[in-house]
């Protein structure tokens, strides 16, 4: 194939992303139907710093800064929060497009160069996370920003350039560091041992000191933002949760992701991509790929569902570097034919994934809002929407005893739950399976019932503790809005909420634990089938 057109190539990246734009944007309300805790918990962190609060600064979280950043500026400018979290996708795919268009014109053959750039809009734009998920949701929105800049970061090391311009290759690399260092860190430190090797060994010094200055840029901007004490919470931040011990990772183990029955043909898929490489003679490319191969397996554990993105990247790569030649192996194989074949494999694992992705927007234009309700209070957050029957139907889980002694006891030596209990009591246990927002919506009309607790804030011993999204609270200061077991906000807060179904009962039990060494007093206030609610006295 020949090389693309830059002008060409730039109107057909606008057009494509007018097109998801109109999807995303034509429709008035964005509809949620599935992961409906993390669209709470992107809303919490998107308005507090709306209103002028900064992460890691004003509350714990491992998530960089630039991943809320669209979404509060729109909210601060006065957009709903459906509008808001659309439109950051939109944004966010503009902010990227000269930079997907230069790696698609610099790298990649004309055909490639096309497919590459629509298939990284749609990463950044789809309203799903990906895997095999015919939903509408926006859970790990950041995860896909920060795997599409990844691939342009990647696809720039590992090809050998088209068109030379160390410059834009390393505005590219400054910027795209900066923005994982600032959103998802894991993919900095998975990633820059790579960069930096390609760049030594190219000799891409000059890219290398603009990718430096580049990323100091913004380093720069935030530092003047945010204050020389961010940099010192986010490490703070990164270093706890890094422990805890709530929820020690987001999906299955290192060992399964490498050799388990659904992940084992995508392991092979890279080792084999990685041999072929370097069997065609392409030292520095092969050597570059062979560097990513551990940053990609460990972004997959890293990040919740293990959807090995890596793969939709990896035919881009196999196909730009056929040999042009015909040229075999050891064993007698036509290196092309071999990568072709790798590359045909890495796409058909990758099908179910990238086929959830490409019309996940077309899906939500069609969504119907009948049987949806809206989520947070305020007239114009009326465009942001749930279905009714999933989190209005409330079902919780609880354990049976067997009657048999025998058998209970075996039960019980086997299966250890915790067995939480407060001033003495103990309490039932149960997990709440479905319908979280209608239980944070009617805790939260109860409480605002309770007289004193306008305008004060209430900290959940539970995952999640927003209930100020729905009533007349407000947040708790320097309260993480998802807990992670390891600040005590709790003492900062007015009232402390126990639910009896809680949807993490190890973050309630934890809680509770602690609570009698905290030297914290509290004092009940009231109690029903919901939860149990404490004052936190003063010392």
């Amino acid at each position: 194939m020949g090389k693309p057109s830059a002008r060409n190539l730039l109107i057909f990246l606008l057009i494509f992303l007018a097109a998801q734009a109109g999807l995303l944007l034509g429709k008035s309300v964005l509809v949620v139907d599935q992961h409906e805790g993390d669209a709470l918990h992107l809303m919490q962190i998107a308005l507090r710093m709306a209103d002028g609060q900064w992460p890691h600064l004003d509350f714990m979280t491992p998530i960089g800064v630039l991943a809320f950043a669209p979404v509060a500026w729109l909210l601060s400018l006065g957009y709903g929060a459906g509008a808001a979290m659309k439109g950051a996708m939109v944004l966010m795919a503009a902010i990227m497009l000269p930079g997907i268009w230069w790696v698609a014109y610099s790298r990649l053959s004309s055909g490639l160069a096309y497919v590459f750039g629509a298939l990284l809009i749609v990463l950044v734009t789809a309203l799903v996370y990906g895997g095999d998920a015919v939903v509408a949701s926006i859970s790990m929105y950041y995860n896909r920003w920060a795997w599409a800049v990844a691939f342009l970061l990647v696809t720039l090391a590992v090809l050998p350039a088209q068109r030379t311009s160390q410059g834009a290759d390393g505005v590219v690399y400054g910027l795209g560091l900066a923005f994982l260092a600032l959103s998802k860190i894991t993919f900095f430190a998975a990633f820059l041992p790579g960069i930096l090797l390609a760049l030594v060994l190219r000799r891409q010094f000059s890219a290398l000191g603009i990718g430096v200055v580049s990323g100091l840029i913004v380093v720069a901007l935030v530092t003047l933002l945010g204050g020389v004490d961010f940099w010192a919470a986010y490490i703070g931040d990164l270093r706890a949760i890094s422990g805890s011990g709530i929820r020690p990772r987001p999906g299955v183990g290192l060992a399964q992701i490498l050799t388990g029955p659904g992940t084992i043909a995508a392991t092979l898929v890279l080792i084999a991509a990685v041999v072929f490489v370097r069997q065609t003679g392409r030292a520095v490319s092969g050597a570059v790929l062979l560097f990513f191969t551990p940053a990609f397996i460990y972004v997959t554990y890293q990040n919740w569902g293990n959807d090995p993105k890596w793969l939709i990247l990896l035919p881009f790569l196999l196909l730009s570097l056929r040999p042009r030649r015909h040229l075999n192996n050891g064993l007698g194989w036509d290196l092309g034919r071999a990568l072709g074949v790798v590359s045909l494999l890495a796409a058909a694992l990758f099908l179910p994934s990238l086929y959830a992705l490409s019309f996940a927007n077309i899906r939500h234009a069609r969504l119907s809002i009948e049987g949806t309700f809206q989520v947070i209070k305020g007239p114009k957050n009326a465009d942001f929407r749930m279905r009714v029957d999933r989190m209005y139907a409330t079902v919780k889980r609880a354990p049976f005893t067997l009657r048999d002694p025998e058998m209970a006891a075996l039960a019980k030596a086997r299966v250890k739950l915790p067995g939480d209990s407060l001033f003495g009591q103990p309490l039932d246990l149960c997990k709440l399976h479905m319908g979280l927002v209608g239980i944070l919506q009617q805790m939260a009309v109860d409480v605002d019932a309770v007289k004193g607790t306008a305008g004060k804030s209430v900290f959940v011993a539970d995952t999640f503790s927003n209930l100020w999204l729905f009533g007349d609270t407000v947040p708790v200061p320097g309260a993480s809005p998802w807990y992670y077991g390891l600040n005590q906000a709790y003492r900062n807060a007015d009232f402390l909420l126990v639910p009896l179904c809680p949807v993490t009962p190890a973050a309630r039990s934890q809680v509770l634990a602690e609570l009698p060494e905290s030297g914290v007093n509290v004092q009940e206030v009231m109690r029903n089938e919901l939860f149990i609610l404490l004052r936190v006295l003063p010392d």
